[in-house]
């Protein structure tokens, strides 16, 4: 792998984003965190990462204004986002994809489903 992709893991559920943390770390990515909304939207204007995983339900600002938010900036509207949710209400992910999410992940996922569409994004 020539460059090492930067991930931003936006999850509020500090288990959720350890175990995504752990997974793309041993998988080779850098991986940049955030508990809500409003720190993803900060952190993805400061590091510009490769892609950002956004969970849906987070406290300060969701993750559909955070999506929409980010997709509005002239500074990261190009970086890819996938949506993180435990429902996966078709609704939410509408709204979502309406705003310029590449695709969503509900959670919990296997391993091997999240590195598939991290892959598959990032190619």
């Amino acid at each position: 792998m020539p460059l090492v992709s930067k991930i931003l893991i936006a999850d509020d559920d500090n288990e959720m984003r350890e175990s995504l943390v752990a997974l793309l770390t041993q998988a080779g990515y850098l991986v940049i965190e955030a508990e809500n909304g409003l720190e993803a939207v900060q952190s993805a204007k400061k590091e510009l990462p490769a892609l950002i995983l956004l969970d849906i339900h987070m406290p300060k600002m969701n993750g559909l204004e955070a999506c929409k938010v980010i997709k509005s900036d002239q500074i990261t509207k190009h970086i890819p986002v996938v949506m993180l949710t435990v429902e996966g209400s078709i609704a939410e992910i509408q709204e979502a994809i309406g705003y310029g999410a590449r695709t969503y992940l509900t959670k919990p996922s296997s391993k091997e489903e999240i590195l598939k569409v991290v892959k598959g994004v990032l190619c």
